[in-house]
């Protein structure tokens, strides 16, 4: 398997300045592919991306911030609405796999991203705007559809939108 999807977490990260959240290390490579303004982002700076689903902060490093307005692509866990990509290599979103789950009772994308990945065609770590292989989210949005198909639910985003502006 690609590097995409064994890389683990680094233990120094930093604290959302909107949000007050951890967030996760992120590769300056990741940063740079994925925001419009990439001569803002200096190879010296350790940015890191914050996963809070209701703040507008996707990256930051001491006074450089990025807002999801400034990434080229949609940032799926911090999306309600459809189109909400889940995978960035292999263009899967969560309507794909609330599909595949309603027509089948179950969802194959796992299984066809690990062919892919396995084929050598992963790129999580500039297409991805963790920068982290995709599969851990796409089995978490599996669960979460299977769980609330069980419990009755209606599909679609499960939290609350209280969006968190950064005011900096």
């Amino acid at each position: 398997m690609s590097d995409c999807c064994s890389t683990a977490d680094g233990a120094n990260s930093g604290v959302c300045p909107a949000c007050g959240a951890k967030a996760r290390p992120v590769a300056t490579l990741t940063v740079k592919s994925l925001v419009r303004d990439h001569v803002r982002v200096s190879a010296a700076a350790a940015f890191s991306f914050c996963r809070t689903p209701d703040c507008e902060i996707v990256y930051f490093s001491g006074t450089i911030v990025f807002l999801k307005s400034d990434v080229k692509v949609r940032v799926g866990i911090k999306e309600c609405e459809d189109p909400s990509p889940v995978c960035y290599c292999f263009d899967y979103t969560r309507a794909d796999i609330h599909r595949e789950i309603e027509q089948f009772g179950k969802s194959r994308i796992p299984e066809k991203i690990k062919a892919e990945v396995q084929a050598g065609f992963c790129a999580c770590e500039v297409k991805n705007p963790s920068g982290k292989c995709c599969l851990g989210n796409v089995l978490q949005m599996i669960q979460e559809r299977m769980a609330a198909i069980h419990e009755g639910s209606a599909p679609g985003c499960s939290r609350t939108r209280e969006v968190r502006v950064y005011q900096g």
